[in-house]
């Protein structure tokens, strides 16, 4: 695990973890489209949704974004890019179905510098899935809708809770630190023009300040 827990996890921490999760969590349906946009993390869950989408036919290429960042500089040896592109290349997805970007460390590098790589192979998509964890995927569909206007979305991700969250590398006191820093960025992004604007109902963001206030504060701007 990245880190031990730092506390105990009360039952009061994990239902309101849970109704956070719950909120910035979205599934969209998706259609058959020009590219799979993954949008990397810790998660190679990810990853291999991108290749059971791949090989169902919904796109003809996969792009990998992300370098690495707080939480992957502990887990992954390259990229987060490379390293989810290694799993595919182990499910026999060709080379030449997949594009690599490896240097974004946050959400709205891994849109602006997809959209500059892409241009620079000259290659334009017009329908697009964009995939993430579980609770980013509410995150992504508000900063393409931002930053990246001119494409028509379709946002997933693997389908799981977050009593399923945790994995071999980050626990679960680490997703609700997570979380909780997600869902601040939701709230402080539009006035920097990262991302739309979204209402947030008043039970979210109390739960948020009676985590941060219970001691999930790791992934807050500083």
């Amino acid at each position: 695990m990245l880190l031990e827990n730092h506390k105990k996890i009360t039952e009061e921490d994990l239902k309101l973890a849970n109704s956070i999760w719950n909120f910035l969590s979205i599934r969209e349906t998706i259609q058959k489209s020009d590219l799979i946009f993954v949008l990397c993390s810790h998660d190679l869950r990810v990853a291999k949704y991108a290749v059971e989408l791949y090989k169902k036919g919904f796109a003809n290429y996969i792009l990998f974004s992300g370098g690495l960042n707080f939480f992957t500089k502990h887990i992954f040896p390259k990229s987060e890019a490379e390293s989810f592109a290694e799993l595919a290349f182990t499910q026999n997805i060709p080379n030449d179905a997949i594009i690599i970007e490896n240097e974004s460390t946050n959400t709205g590098e891994n849109i602006h510098f997809s959209k500059q790589l892409l241009k620079s192979l000259n290659l334009k998509f017009s329908n697009i899935i964009a995939i993430q964890k579980p609770s980013m995927t509410l995150r992504i569909k508000l900063a393409l809708a931002k930053q990246w206007n001119d494409g028509n979305f379709f946002i997933s991700s693997p389908n799981y809770s977050i009593f399923d969250a945790p994995h071999s590398h980050i626990n679960l006191f680490m997703i609700i630190n997570e979380i909780v820093g997600d869902l601040q960025r939701i709230i402080e992004y539009p006035k920097f023009g990262f991302q739309a604007e979204f209402v947030i109902p008043d039970q979210i963001i109390k739960a948020s300040y009676s985590l941060i206030e219970n001691g999930y504060n790791l992934h807050l701007i500083r």
